[in-house]
């Protein structure tokens, strides 16, 4: 394991993508986001799509010179056609549509399709939340990697959920997860680390129980987490990321372009109900409340939004760690791209 500094993850980051035929705006909103993946304590959506992505824009799944656009729209929805650019570009498009809209019309829907990956999706929830808007984001991956409940073999991908509430301090509420057990970097990165992974995590191909991170690429899946009511949600990301907006399902056959997301947004404005004022105010003071309730020994109860916190202030001192094996294929990368590394 290496730590490296922010800012030269970051700067490396921008020469990387850049180096690609990468606006400069683009590269830097896309490396800010895996940047704070890490920082954030999110290893799984971090820097180790330095080389992933590098390898989807050669294969031409990523078109770097292309910019998404709004294909259909009212007064409170859009439909954006993210025209396979970066993915994170394509999803924060939803997000600054969906707030602008929500703010004059106090409700709004937002999707997009032909989406690449975009990454953290906490990330576009918490923006807006710092916005003062809530948002719902609803995501689905169309390559399967989870069983359903009491299903054998892949049928879904990991679909994220993710929902942030402005709270009246600099840490918005924020539930950020993957409707399976764990996302499936969570196990890239177990793999780049050479550990095991808990038992509970995934299944090998047939079916048996495992340790070994190894089991997803040799025909094992991930399982969903919760049971039957994992699987709910799981299916709900589905039909609002992929159906909805007509984005590839995990169900499809389809395997090309590799891990496309269909994107659906929901924002409100608190004005529309009980004000944003008062909103604040009886959040925080519920917050409050839930971190003042008696915890278990050794432990503390804590809210959502506020591990990533902690997580960010100590990274920002210390540096993001970053497994020697992920490490040295970006020093790869570089030497391919002419980039040069510290």
């Amino acid at each position: 394991m290496v730590v490296i500094p922010v800012e030269e993850l970051r700067e490396l980051g921008i020469k990387i993508f850049k180096a690609q035929g990468a606006s400069e705006e683009h590269a830097r909103f896309l490396v800010e986001t895996l940047v704070e993946a890490n920082l954030t304590g999110h290893d799984s959506h971090g820097v180790h799509y330095y080389v992933m992505y590098s390898q989807r824009i050669e294969e031409g799944h990523i078109k770097v010179d292309e910019e998404p656009v709004v294909v259909k729209e009212s007064p409170s929805s859009a439909f954006i056609d993210g025209r396979w650019t970066f993915g994170q570009v394509t999803a924060m498009k939803v997000a600054e549509t969906a707030v602008l809209k929500a703010r004059e019309h106090m409700v709004a829907a937002v999707g997009a399709y032909n989406c690449n990956h975009i990454g953290r999706i906490g990330y576009y929830t918490e923006w807006a939340a710092k916005h003062d808007i809530i948002a719902n984001f609803y995501v689905n991956v169309g390559h399967p990697a989870v069983s359903v409940h009491n299903g054998l073999g892949k049928a879904f991908g990991t679909n994220p959920f993710s929902v942030s509430v402005p709270t009246g301090s600099d840490t918005p509420f924020l539930v950020d997860y993957a409707t399976s057990v764990v996302a499936a970097g969570k196990v890239s990165v177990a793999r780049a680390k050479k550990s095991r992974i808990p038992r509970h995590w995934v299944r090998d191909r047939y079916g048996r129980v495992t340790d070994d991170p190894n089991a997803t690429l040799e025909g094992g899946w991930l399982l969903p987490f919760g049971d039957y009511k994992g699987q709910g949600l799981q299916m709900a990301s589905e039909l609002l990321g992929a159906v909805l907006t007509g984005s590839r399902t995990g169900l499809s056959g389809v395997t090309t372009p590799p891990s496309p997301n269909g994107v659906f947004m929901m924002a409100v404005n608190p004005e529309a109900f009980v004000g944003l004022d008062e909103f604040k105010g009886r959040t925080a003071e519920l917050l409050d409340r839930v971190k003042a309730l008696p915890a278990v020994a050794g432990e503390r109860v804590m809210v959502p939004g506020e591990p990533e916190k902690e997580s960010k202030e100590r990274r920002l001192r210390e540096g993001i760690p970053v497994p020697d094996s992920t490490w040295d294929a970006i020093r790869a990368l570089c030497g391919r791209l002419g980039v040069e590394v510290k």
